[in-house]
């Protein structure tokens, strides 16, 4: 893999604001080699080789806003060949001096940070004690209505019971009365079939005396038939005779 040597400048708040470190820690973690420091005009320079994949990746991962650090603008100014000079990644200090002043700075800026976020916090904490107020209130009212609330309930309830009870003593009655009247109904309903059944006897009977008279016609006017045919028949035959007799005193 080719390497590059890369001279990196990012600018914003990135000076005593511990930015050097966090860029420290991506460059070991990706494995870029190199060196970060501040400049005296307020930006921070990093000097590093990778290749180019890791170095493009690198530029991005560092340029970030995180807790106080506010990087506006992350650029690779130059571009060379890699020379191999570099071990590892360090951070580069300066002068004793402006380094304790420097991470004095840091502190101070992160001091008041979290004296900002601690007011802030109090200020929450006073909202969720006005909002616990507020609830223990709500319960309260809310536990004095649902007494109200079970206790028109229960009245109703028993009414309830009372309504049921004279609706069952109701309804009790009214089904005695309905057996009474179909223990009538079905007594009516038993003389009805009996008098149906001795009418279909009685039917039955005249229609089988009725049945014989039309069969005995029946058979007296076969019997009549059957003579008026023969009759007929023969008298076909006379006539026929008859006509022959005559044709043949013609032929003579």
């Amino acid at each position: 893999m080719r390497l590059i040597r890369a001279r990196i400048v990012a600018e914003g708040r990135v000076q005593k604001v511990g930015y050097r470190d966090l860029v420290q820690s991506v460059a070991r973690k990706l494995g870029v080699k190199g060196y970060v420091e501040n400049l005296k005009e307020g930006n921070v320079q990093i000097v590093c080789e990778a290749g180019e994949t890791v170095l493009e990746e690198f530029a991005k991962a560092i340029d970030f806003k995180e807790d106080l650090i506010e990087v506006e603008k992350v650029q690779i100014v130059e571009r060379s060949e890699a020379t191999g000079e570099f071990g590892y990644f360090e951070i580069r200090y300066g002068r004793l001096e402006e380094e304790f002043g420097d991470r004095m700075g840091t502190a101070i800026e992160y001091a008041r940070a979290m004296r900002g976020d601690i007011q802030s916090m109090r200020g929450d904490i006073h909202s969720m004690h006005e909002d616990v107020r507020d609830m223990h209130s709500d319960i309260r009212d809310m536990r004095g209505e649902l007494k109200e609330g079970f206790a028109g309930i229960s009245s109703e309830i028993k009414d309830m019971r009372g309504e049921l009870r004279e609706g069952l003593a109701g309804i009790h009655s009214e089904i005695k009365d309905m057996r009474g009247e179909l223990r009538e109904g079905l007594a009516g309903v038993r003389g009805e079939v009996r008098d149906m059944h001795a009418d279909m006897n009685k039917s039955f009977e005249e229609m089988a005396k009725r049945y014989d008279s039309i069969s005995s016609e029946l058979i007296r006017s076969r019997e009549e038939l059957t003579r008026a045919v023969s009759g007929l028949l023969k008298l076909i035959e006379e006539f026929i005779e008859e006509r022959r007799a005559a044709q043949g005193v013609r032929e003579e």
